[in-house]
């Protein structure tokens, strides 16, 4: 089990690791001897690099953390498209996919001693279900699960539903020791954890997360592996740049098209793309005047500088997208209506809405460099046909906070958000991003009623276990809806590219989990 303390303690302490810092990307970096420890040692940059400790609820950049510490039933194979088993060996089901039984290992072992099996399976889902926070939405389809042997669970549902993808969630499906099922998020964050990866939570700071290795992790240890992960904050991409070329860092993500193009030349670097699920959505506000009307919407849509975006700013980094969907999934269609910069187009929509001289709010990250020179273009565009953007920057804890008010005439009227799913399935966006959840939005940010797309986002997900050429269509379907309605703005899908030095082996990203690398699988020279 983890411990508590502080990370710069714990950094006095120790051998050699690896150090990640995250923020907009993640470094790596190896502290080999006391000395250099100490020279190594950085300020703590004031973003945070998870929401949550807990696995059960966390759903943003924790996910790096949590993925290396906790396991699931099963796991996605973005090579094949097809799910493997994990701690799962196998299962099955019925005719109409309504049951699903599990087989499961039986020499797994938790981080505080306890043995995996039915019981910790259902005990850790079912406090999941009960929390229903973050990708909780994941188990909807569950009615109840059942210990039907001391490695065998059944899980009985409500509809059909394909159990061995949701269970290969990166999100909300996360097996831990009975005893930390018991405890709160508080003790979570706390820096305990109940999992049966290969790393243990060692130690948390604010900004800060240390991960050791676990001795006991069936897949054993080897001399070239790294058993210390240092995670730390690192907002900027210049910052993270600079440590990678000194030679404090050893693997960042998410650069600047800027500091990408820096490493070019730099021999001791790889830039190494990966396949991402990632796109970044405009969510408009359809309850509150101006967006509460299509036309409006779609004069909003025809004046965003899409190739600006992708070919200028980001430099060929990025593709604009089309759909929800994005390329590489099954649901995505090269076909669907696709929205252009057109500032002719947008003044006619804007005249026909009868809403000239609008004011239209847009939220967005903190110190988005990338996003601010987007919005500026964007702000510019409107400009011309006599519309005022207002930009606002804040943390992403306010612009959830502002996006949940009770009344959506206090929300913003534009939520610009990067999205990816939470297992590899369309049900990751429609789920999420189109339904309410009991009493509150969700991550419904367009605040649309249920009514519109829930009996056909469910028919769905039924029918992926069943006949997915069918639940394909329907995905489809609800797309062409969305786009016609412009419910939303789908700006650009990210490029994922990795900048690692050469001194280390095994980076790799599957698209389904999203900013997360395998720590485990790292080696050194």
């Amino acid at each position: 089990m983890g411990m508590k303390g502080n990370a710069d303690d714990y950094e006095k302490g120790i051998d050699h690791s690896v150090s990640i810092n995250s923020g907009r990307g993640l470094a790596l970096r190896m502290r080999k001897n006391q000395e250099n420890r100490k020279q190594g040692r950085r300020r703590l940059i004031p973003s945070e690099p998870y929401v949550t400790l807990d696995p059960s609820a966390e759903q943003s950049n924790g996910i790096r953390i949590l993925y290396n510490v906790y396991e699931t039933l099963t796991h996605y194979d973005d090579k094949t498209g097809e799910v493997i088993p994990k701690l799962a060996v196998e299962w099955s089901s019925n005719a109409d996919a309504t049951e699903w039984v599990f087989k499961l290992r039986n020499d797994v072992q938790f981080h505080d001693g306890e043995k995996m099996n039915a019981e910790a399976v259902k005990k850790s889902i079912d406090r999941t279900i009960a929390l229903n926070k973050g990708a909780a939405y994941i188990w909807d389809s569950v009615d109840s699960i059942e210990v039907t042997g001391e490695y065998e669970v059944t899980f009985h549902l409500r509809y059909g539903a394909s159990i061995p993808l949701i269970a290969s969630a990166g999100y909300a499906a996360y097996i831990m020791s009975p005893n930390a099922a018991d405890k709160d998020t508080e003790w979570f964050n706390a820096g305990n954890d109940g999992g049966s990866g290969p790393y243990t939570i060692a130690t948390v700071s604010a900004r800060a997360v240390t991960l050791s290795s676990y001795e006991g992790y069936r897949g054993g240890w080897e001399d070239n592996q790294y058993k210390n992960v240092y995670i730390q904050e690192i907002s900027d991409s210049g910052t993270r740049r600079r440590l990678l070329e000194a030679g404090e860092a050893h693997l960042t993500s998410e650069l600047s098209a800027e500091d990408l193009a820096a490493f070019s030349e730099n021999d001791g670097v790889t830039i190494l793309p990966a396949d991402s699920f990632t796109n970044v959505i405009l969510m408009l506000n359809t309850k509150s005047s101006p967006c509460s009307n299509a036309d409006f919407r779609k004069a909003l849509a025809y004046a965003f500088p899409y190739e600006e975006a992708v070919h200028d700013i980001l430099q060929g980094n990025a593709a604009q997208s089309c759909g929800m969907i994005p390329k590489g999934l099954w649901g995505h269609q090269d076909n669907l209506t696709q929205y252009h910069c057109d500032l002719k187009k947008s003044a006619e929509y804007l005249e026909k809405s009868g809403l000239t001289d609008a004011t239209v709010t847009v939220t967005f990250i903190v110190n988005d460099a990338v996003y601010r020179e987007i919005l500026q273009l964007y702000k510019e565009n409107l400009a011309q046909i006599g519309v005022t953007l207002k930009l606002l920057n804040m943390d992403w804890d306010a612009q959830l906070a502002l996006a949940k008010s009770p009344n959506p005439d206090d929300c913003q009227d534009i939520l610009l958000m990067k999205w990816w799913p939470d297992y590899a399935d369309p049900a990751g966006w429609f789920s999420p991003l189109l339904m309410s959840s009991g009493d509150s939005v969700g991550y419904n940010f367009c605040y649309l009623d249920d009514d519109i797309f829930g009996e056909k986002n469910r028919d769905a997900v039924r029918l992926t276990a069943t006949n997915k050429n069918e639940a394909e269509k329907l995905y489809i379907e609800m797309q062409e809806e969305i786009l016609d309605q412009c419910y939303m703005i789908f700006a650009y899908n990210t490029l994922q590219y990795y900048a690692v030095n050469n001194a280390i082996h095994g980076v790799y990203e599957n698209p389904a989990y999203q900013t997360c690398v395998s720590y485990y699988d790292i080696t050194k020279d």
